[in-house]
């Protein structure tokens, strides 16, 4: 059943998620206990079981067991008529099974199930899908005589105050269309982009008579870096910045000569070159303009970019490949390590959802489903996959509302709780 989740069982569930990895989680069943699941608590009270270990529905005299069966078949409802204790003929019973379910859309999704008559019981014409979590409505029907059971059958889900969900920085977004890339991993360094490196020389000879700046210093274009006095007209004048960036190095001091030699040397670090290395086999699928998205070694910074330059090495059989890195918000310092993914191809998938959206619950691939405050476990079946979307093949609505990020707290407390398909 549902449980709700309080603040200090979620935010220790981070911490034990290692530990809650359950291999009995997976979605395989027999025909015993399928029809209610959830929380192993104190509040949960099992529902009457007859013979073939399906829930028992009783109004008046009539009574029906309700199971799922699956054993090398697909899981179907099998249903047992009895009146008055005893057996009776299924074909004298008319009986359908609504399922409402959740699936991420407004009112949910249901499912009808219409039963005929198979040896001594009555069997459902359709698949009961994965998971086996729903709100069932039974109706039958015996000697105009009319039944009608509604209950509850939660599996794979848990309840989480929305404040919490906030708390916990639990995000949402919808499945929809989207691209597929497939990419080419290379690696390579930061280093300073030498279109924005100036070396700073006096423009005539003479005595230093005053440095104004200091190595590591932010200078604007313009700013006044030192004063020489010219030998010849003995007048002293600026040596300015050409352009705004850092002071990288310093080779002057009051009193020494300026001669032709640089003063200093400026680099913009706004703006950086990522230069990567791509092996002889990999370069005939490489183009300027390809989109790449950069990560550093250490994990501490990201960018998008574009591929600028694909050069030969002189030292070697790799080519080199430069990507330009707007670090205006000084992410990046040159002689970072970083690892880039380069996309050489986009295809476009009718359904995809964040990789990150994803988790494994047993042997399935889940997303949740969000239902106001509820979290459903829905396993999918995916194809293709890039380092930020994958593709849903089936099992998933377009528009579905799903938990984009932290989806690893809903996955601890459904196994923790033992709300996953154990029997």
């Amino acid at each position: 059943m549902k449980r709700l989740l309080n603040g200090s069982l979620l935010i220790a569930l981070a911490l034990m998620l290692g530990a809650c990895d359950n291999p009995s989680a997976s979605y395989n069943h027999d025909e015993r206990g399928h029809d209610d699941h959830g929380h192993d608590d104190h509040t949960h009270v099992e529902p009457s079981r007859g013979p073939h270990g399906g829930r028992l529905l009783s109004q008046n005299s009539f009574t029906l067991e309700l199971s799922i069966f699956d054993t090398g078949v697909e899981p179907h409802f099998r249903a047992y008529p009895t009146l008055d204790g005893k057996s009776i003929p299924p074909d004298q019973v008319e009986l359908r099974v609504e399922l409402r379910r959740i699936n991420g859309l407004s009112g949910g999704r249901v499912d009808q199930h219409l039963f005929s008559a198979e040896g001594p019981y009555l069997r459902g014409a359709s698949i009961v899908e994965e998971p086996h979590s729903y709100q069932a409505v039974v109706r039958a029907r015996h000697q105009n005589q009319n039944y009608e059971w509604i209950f509850d059958s939660p599996e794979a889900q848990v309840e989480i105050a929305s404040t919490m969900a906030a708390a916990n920085q639990i995000a949402f977004g919808q499945a929809g269309p989207g691209t597929i890339r497939e990419t080419l991993t290379l690696t390579g360094r930061i280093e300073p982009n030498a279109e924005r490196t100036r070396l700073v020389r006096a423009r005539f000879p003479g005595t230093v008579r005053s440095v104004a700046v200091q190595v590591g210093d932010v200078v604007s274009a313009g700013q006044t870096l030192a004063t020489v006095e010219s030998d010849d007209s003995l007048q002293t004048y600026a040596v300015t910045a050409p352009i705004g960036g850092t002071v990288i190095k310093r080779s002057t001091n009051p009193g020494e000569s300026s001669g032709t030699a640089a003063l200093f040397e400026i680099i913009d670090l706004k703006s950086l070159w990522a230069n990567l290395a791509a092996f002889p086999s990999d370069r005939a699928q490489l183009r300027p303009g390809q989109s790449v998205y950069l990560r550093a070694a250490d994990g501490t910074a990201t960018a998008r970019g574009k591929v600028a330059l694909i050069a030969s090495s002189i030292t070697g059989p790799a080519a080199s490949v430069r990507v330009v890195i707007d670090n205006r918000d000084a992410n990046w310092t040159p002689g970072q390590f970083v690892n880039a993914e380069i996309t050489i191809d986009e295809s476009p998938a009718a359904l995809t959802v964040p990789i990150a959206s994803l988790q494994t619950m047993g042997t399935a691939e889940v997303v949740f489903l969000i239902d106001g405050e509820r979290y459903q476990a829905q396993p999918i079946s995916t194809g293709r996959r890039d380092s930020e979307r994958v593709e849903v093949l089936r099992g998933l609505a377009n528009g579905a509302r799903i938990v984009t990020r932290n989806s690893f707290l809903i996955k601890a407390d459904i196994e923790k709780s033992g709300a996953a398909h154990e029997h």
